[in-house]
């Protein structure tokens, strides 16, 4: 079923509201709304005449503070874009860049230099203790080109397949 939709007048809508007895209710409800209404009022022009009150020097202070805000914003967001292009070309992941602490750009190179150093060191140092435990260092593929291998496995492959006549 689809709603009727009804229009009232004002007149109609008030003697529709006193038949259903919902007068108290609806001068409640209109009072509540009007005073928040009112609160909100006045809480906007309150906030719009202290910003119209700002004497010339706070205007300036809040635009040089909003103006070195942003300095730093960019500041920051180039020294990152330099040291993850300083951890790509060391052959590292940008992730490493959580790492990597400077204020100059002129660091950046150092930095990233001394945390490769680091790393390798710890990779060699874990070499440096499988060997003396006495671990094999692993070996790559067997199979590769021009090992004994390979040329096993070709003659393998030709005993075992039917040979065509």
């Amino acid at each position: 079923m689809a709603e009727e939709k009804i229009e009232l007048t004002e007149e109609e809508f008030l003697a529709a509201i006193k038949t259903a007895n919902l007068s108290d209710y609806l001068a409640k409800y209109t009072a509540k709304i009007a005073d928040k209404r009112v609160t909100e009022g006045i809480k906007s022009y309150e906030a719009n005449r202290n910003k119209k009150d700002f004497s010339d020097k706070e205007r300036l202070e809040t635009v040089e503070t909003e103006l070195k805000n942003l300095k730093n914003t960019n500041l920051k967001t180039s020294l990152d874009n330099s040291i993850k292009d300083s951890l790509k070309e060391a052959g590292l992941s940008e992730g490493f860049s959580k790492y990597i602490k400077v204020d100059k750009e002129e660091d950046i190179e150092a930095a990233v230099k001394d945390l490769n150093d680091n790393i390798l060191g710890l990779k060699q140092k874990s070499i440096d203790e499988k060997l003396k435990e006495g671990e094999p260092p692993q070996k790559g593929d067997v199979t590769f080109a021009g090992s004994g291998m390979e040329t096993a496995v070709k003659e393998f492959a030709k005993k075992i397949s039917p040979k065509e006549e």
